[in-house]
């Protein structure tokens, strides 16, 4: 399995029984989430990676973006913050969240097994501003 996504003394996930399902937005709050990973994948195709899926979702958490740069199977955790009270979007992204999101990796491995043998990452874009018009930043490898 992966070596990034969990130290040596824990076990990895059991698989779900159930397979692989998407999140749809409903309340307005997760609906600007929706606009702000759209506005990320665009950014993303136009950087030359290829999306696979959107919100993919199992009981230990969630993935916003998973693409494929290359060879590398790429996992993508979209923040979006209107200010940078508290931090801004970078700050969101807390140790518990990395801990969920990297579970949630395995998931969708245990339950897509034509990804096993490609190398992966996690990827984070920030963004910062309105959504109209907003500042991002990509970052990689946000757990090597």
């Amino acid at each position: 399995m992966l070596k990034w996504l969990h130290s040596k003394k824990s076990a990895p996930p059991a698989p779900e029984k159930k397979a692989t399902r998407h999140y749809v937005a409903t309340a307005l709050q997760q609906k600007k989430g929706e606009a702000a990973e759209a506005i990320a994948a665009q950014y993303l195709i136009q950087q030359g990676l290829t999306l696979i899926e959107r919100n993919v979702a199992f009981n230990q958490g969630e993935i916003d973006l998973i693409m494929q740069a290359g060879n590398t199977l790429v996992f993508i955790e979209v923040r979006w913050r209107k200010t940078i009270a508290f931090g801004g979007a970078l700050c969101s992204i807390t140790p518990s969240k990395l801990r969920k999101l990297s579970t949630a990796c395995e998931m969708y491995l245990q339950n897509h097994p034509k990804w096993r043998n490609h190398d992966c990452r996690i990827d984070a874009i920030l963004l910062q501003g309105s959504l109209e018009s907003p500042q991002i930043e990509w970052l990689t490898n946000i757990t090597g």
